[in-house]
């Protein structure tokens, strides 16, 4: 219960602050600004990390989770408790928006603006990179652990968002293109950041020794 319960707050705010910048950032004119969405979904990731981290690792993201269990440091009957809470956060955080910036087009989806097969080769690339740093950073944790991750995240952002959108994390796609009614692309965030995480537990598999 206690794992479910920090990865739906941890979710929630992760799609409440960072998507909320991108639909900031989309009715204000970029005053945000991509390096500003960046740094905020990092330093949001962060703190959640040192917030709830020691509830439930802070996955906030369906794509970590399964790498995890793959690794072996999360058991398999505890993918339904991990899920099951990122969704709801990720629904609830996407819902509140709505509420919020009823005049919002796009709910902060992750649209991208190039050809769909290299949106998907971008996500599963900074997905990858996602992945190796949480299992780097994680093998050595220390203080700085969720700093580094929360930066990888800024990165991974900065780099594709004006791309594939950055998004690196299933359910904080889909949440809101289910309530804007937009699934046409969304297999690219329901692909990509599974197959790029699971490749980053092979690699590191494979050569951490």
């Amino acid at each position: 219960m206690k794992k479910a319960l920090g990865e739906t707050i941890g979710t929630f705010f992760l799609v409440f602050i960072g998507t909320g910048s991108v639909i900031i950032n989309h009715l204000h004119d970029g005053i945000v600004t991509l390096a500003g969405i960046s740094v905020i979904t990092g330093v949001v990731v962060a703190i959640m990390i040192i917030l709830f981290g020691s509830w439930s690792g802070a996955h906030m993201n369906p794509a970590v989770t399964i790498a995890l269990v793959k690794k072996g440091e999360v058991n398999k009957q505890d993918i339904p408790f991990y899920i099951i809470g990122q969704a709801i956060g990720a629904f609830l955080g996407t819902l509140t928006l709505k509420i919020i910036f009823s005049n919002s087009i796009t709910l902060g989806e992750t649209l991208p603006s190039v050809n769909i097969y290299l949106a998907f080769i971008i996500e599963v690339a900074i997905t990858l990179f996602l992945m190796l740093v949480i299992l780097m950073a994680s093998a050595k944790a220390n203080a700085f652990t969720p700093w580094i991750i929360g930066l990888a995240v800024a990165i991974g952002i900065f780099v594709a968002g004006n791309y594939s959108g950055g998004s690196m994390n299933p359910i904080r796609s889909l949440s809101p293109a289910v309530l804007n009614y937009n699934l046409k692309e969304v297999w690219i965030f329901l692909t990509g950041p599974f197959i790029g995480a699971l490749l980053a537990v092979f690699i590191f598999n494979r050569f951490k020794k």
